[in-house]
């Protein structure tokens, strides 16, 4: 999106405001945590007078700018010779931003949650939040399935839920569906009925649990919940597993001859530093953290 403001104080308030937007979707919705600050001069939008961004790391260790938001004064509006007239009845031009995410959130959601068996969505994001697989042999055992199902689904009529009917073997079904990162598989058949109970399989970790049917309406709520917030712990574990703070020039360039991830260490600055550590690793400056002066992360 684009603004443009009376004040630059205004303005910087909807830079800082849409970037903490960003943030928050990226950390209560896509589950992946995020650093957040300033670009670097070399590292900022082309005619920005400054650029900020949410960082996020993905499994490989390496970083994702997952959202920008950008401030430019009245650099564009005098380019373009567009102007307001002022409280004070005189020609102004206003100040301006630029913010945005595309795709690349949908990227990182793949790269942060993402294994060799395929997708992990967070529930919050999931189109389907559920798959129901039915487990039958005859018709008559599908017509028992269709009727206790009827129920089910009323009680999960809040909840995203498809019910897989295709003609394929249960085994061909799990797959396709963990493939797809559904974030619980529910699996019922003649046995489940027969107990009362059905079964709960999260992507998560694979992990089983047998619930009653009259339960379902609570346990399956509390399963995304649990699923959403496991995704994001164990990103945020990830990430700080591959973090490392370092003070010297020589120790980070050290480190990123062996080892991938995050390098927090402070920076006076200076550009020829950075330039330094791109052209002898294959890091970049990646944001001044908020609340700091002088930290970088390259």
């Amino acid at each position: 999106g684009h603004t443009f403001h009376e004040t630059a104080v205004e303005a910087e308030e909807e830079v800082a405001r849409m970037l903490d937007c960003y943030r928050r979707i990226a950390e209560e919705w896509c589950a992946v945590p995020v650093l957040a600050g300033r670009k670097s001069d070399t590292e900022k939008f082309a005619g920005a007078q400054y650029s900020t961004s949410i960082e996020g790391m993905m499994v490989d260790g390496k970083a994702l700018q997952m959202g920008t938001s950008h401030y430019f004064g009245e650099n564009f509006s005098r380019a373009y010779d567009l102007t307001f007239t002022g409280r004070n009845n005189e020609r102004q031009y206003p100040h301006s931003t630029s913010w945005g995410v595309s795709t690349r959130m949908v990227g990182a959601v793949v790269m942060a949650h993402g294994d060799d068996s395929g997708l992990q969505l967070p529930p919050r994001i999931a189109p389907v939040q559920v798959v129901i697989v039915p487990i039958f042999r005859s018709d008559a055992e599908r017509r028992q399935i269709e009727s206790a199902l009827v129920g089910v689904k009323e009680e999960l009529k809040d909840i995203r839920v498809k019910v897989d009917w295709r003609e394929e073997r249960p085994g061909f079904k799990f797959n396709e569906w963990e493939l797809k990162g559904v974030p619980i598989r529910l699996e019922i058949g003649p046995r489940d009925l027969a107990k009362g109970e059905a079964t709960l399989v999260r992507r998560l970790d694979r992990s089983k649990r047998s619930v009653p049917l009259q339960e379902l309406s609570l346990a399956i709520p509390a399963m995304l919940e649990e699923v959403q917030l496991g995704l994001f712990g164990r990103a945020k574990q990830f990430r700080e597993q591959h973090t490392v703070q370092l003070d010297s020039l020589d120790g980070l360039i050290k480190f990123f001859e062996t080892s991938i991830g995050f390098v927090i260490t402070p920076w006076c600055g200076r550009e020829e530093d950075e330039r330094i550590v791109k052209d002898r690793t294959t890091a970049t400056t990646r944001v001044i953290l908020s609340g700091s002066t002088n930290l970088n992360k390259p």
